[in-house]
């Protein structure tokens, strides 16, 4: 492409193309269209907060698919210790992981584990002890392997 003056342009097998401005308002007329398509955009809300927004909630699900099935066999260990409800030994799991500072789910992995491996720590088992107690149920002893 090439240009012969400030208003023809010429394609390389093409015949010349002449524009009917001149440079300025050429200038003037992108000038003009890149303002309406900005004051465009602006109108228009901005995708990226609901896409943002959708993306954390699809994290939180496939968070929610993975740990779901390990909380469910915390959840039937702690009953079977405890004596206590479905509901209830879900609040003693949310007990002893405020009580400990340790995210819920690493504390139904680690009761899960306990079974065919060693017994939780000292801490837990006692975060354990404390938590059947405040929730009044048959609490296994803190010595008592998990």
């Amino acid at each position: 492409m090439t240009t012969n003056d400030n208003r023809t342009i010429t394609a390389d097998s093409e015949a010349p193309v002449h524009r009917e401005h001149d440079d300025q308002s050429w200038a003037a007329s992108d000038a003009a269209q890149y303002h309406a398509a900005q004051a465009a955009l602006e109108a228009v809300p901005s995708p990226a907060p609901a896409e943002k927004a959708l993306k954390k909630e699809l994290n939180q699900l496939w968070h929610t698919l993975e740990t779901r099935p390990v909380i469910g066999l915390a959840r039937g260990i702690v009953m079977t210790l405890g004596g206590c409800t479905h509901e209830e030994a879900f609040q003693v799991l949310v007990d002893v992981s405020r009580y400990t500072n340790i995210e819920l789910r690493e504390i139904a992995q680690r009761l899960v584990d306990s079974v065919d491996g060693p017994p939780p720590s000292g801490p837990l088992r006692t975060a354990l002890h404390n938590a059947f107690e405040r929730l009044g149920t048959r609490a296994v002893q803190p010595d008592t392997a998990v």
